[in-house]
């Protein structure tokens, strides 16, 4: 075990310097531990935090200490206090005997965390269960689940706001597991990375000889996801052209394929749409139809980011080591480790979290605990990521010495073909 850090509180007058006081707010500690996140309020005397069914605040953990530290509110924040704790308590990447937290500050004992949040969240109901197949138990993520559940129900869109890599998939594909469309397809389409003189014959089909390279009669995604749910993927970037199709099949009328004559026929699938971009800017720049843009908004769920929910970070952190194991073995983070993964602010969320963990364990071969050494230099990767290094204008110096070839050019650029494509 590494040097032991020590943080003191700050005095009466420095807190008033980081943060007016505040007496009337109150604070909780949500915990994440082995069972469901919970919120406990706290007051001014300690509440010891540990994993005897004495202590006040109970973490069930087997390497949590029976008293592993206190907490109890000081000035606008809340004081932390380690109590001899075998495994040590974790504030940010320290390991310390005191501290001061404040609103979002993450605490690591053990295999748990502890948050420290302020409000009146305890006057609220309760939170039902997780969503199944959805990693993370926090308070966001119980709440995102009864509004998932709720929506279910309907067959009006939705729109799944949240930044790159917070899971919209899997809530899309929640929805449909929670509704009566359950039985039927669920047909996932990302927009980006289908050409966009093809997005309109992927959304609606096309009949044979419609265009060239149209040798037989084929299907969209609206008629396979006929009953179920259709997911289209970064909403945001579905081409101008083919947004009033969209806009009618949303509106119960009749869509045909491409090159169809005649009539066509209505589609029955309740579209669930996702971005990550901020469709009201898109649409005051004339990038996206404003009639479409407030027929989708109808219903909004939005997906918070890691950062959001520290809590999660552990949970997430071992399910996917866990997904990992096949390739990577078995691997346990120690409390030095999830509290460097609790501490870092994941602006490319699961996705990055992924990638940092598969570094830290491939640094780790012939050992089965990951570290937060481990950990800090999966974090410090040498050099800018490549998305920065290629600008638009090798992008297409790329495609040209290519012959055209996306997937030749996106491999050389070193990039997936949906950025390699937004690039151009």
């Amino acid at each position: 075990m590494g040097a032991v850090e020590e943080v003191s509180p700050p005095s009466a007058a420095a807190t008033m310097e980081i943060m007016p006081v505040a007496p009337a707010t109150k604070w909780f500690v949500e915990v994440q531990d082995e069972g469901q996140a919970r919120r406990i309020g706290l007051s001014r005397d300690k509440a010891v935090v540990g994993s005897s069914p004495e202590a006040d605040v109970v973490v069930r953990d087997a390497t949590v200490s029976a008293r592993h530290c206190a907490l109890s509110i000081l000035g606008g924040g809340v004081a932390i206090e380690d109590l001899g704790s075998k495994n040590g308590t974790y504030v940010g990447t320290a390991r310390v005997r005191e501290a001061w937290g404040q609103a979002g500050t993450a605490i690591a004992v053990g295999r748990s965390t502890l948050v420290i949040v302020p409000g009146d969240d305890l006057a609220e109901t309760a939170p039902g269960p997780p969503l199944v197949g959805v990693a993370g138990t926090s308070i966001a993520m119980r709440r995102l689940a009864d509004q998932v559940r709720r929506l279910a129900r309907h067959a009006l869109p939705v729109l799944i706001a949240g930044e790159s890599g917070t899971g919209k998939e899997l809530i899309a594909r929640s929805l449909h597991a929670e509704g009566p469309r359950r039985a039927r397809p669920f047909v996932a389409l990302n927009v980006t990375a289908v050409p966009r003189e093809l997005v309109e014959s992927e959304l609606f089909g096309h009949e044979r000889g419609a265009f060239t390279g149209a040798h037989v009669r084929r299907e969209g995604a609206f008629s396979d996801a006929e009953g179920g749910t259709l997911f289209l993927d970064e909403i945001g970037d579905l081409p101008l052209d083919a947004q009033p199709k969209i806009l009618r099949a949303l509106d119960g009328y009749e869509v045909r394929r491409v090159g169809g004559a005649g009539g066509g026929k209505r589609a029955d699938a309740r579209v669930v749409a996702a971005t990550h971009a901020r469709l009201e800017e898109k649409v005051t720049r004339g990038e996206f139809r404003r009639d479409l843009f407030h027929r989708l908004e109808c219903l909004v769920v939005t997906v918070p980011p890691l950062r959001e929910r520290r809590g999660d970070i552990g949970v997430i952190g071992r399910a996917l080591l866990q997904q990992l194991e096949p390739d990577i073995g078995e691997r346990i983070l120690t409390p030095g480790a999830l509290a460097r993964l609790a501490a870092h602010d994941w602006p490319g969320n699961v996705r990055e979290l992924r990638n940092v963990l598969c570094r830290a364990a491939d640094a780790r071969v012939g050992s089965a605990r990951i570290d937060a050494e481990d950990v800090d230099r999966a974090l410090r990767r040498d050099g800018p990521p490549v998305l920065k290094r290629v600008t638009p204008q090798r992008a297409r110096e790329l495609m040209n010495e290519t012959s055209g070839n996306l997937s030749a050019a996106a491999r050389a650029a070193g990039l997936p073909r949906t950025s390699f494509r937004k690039l151009l």
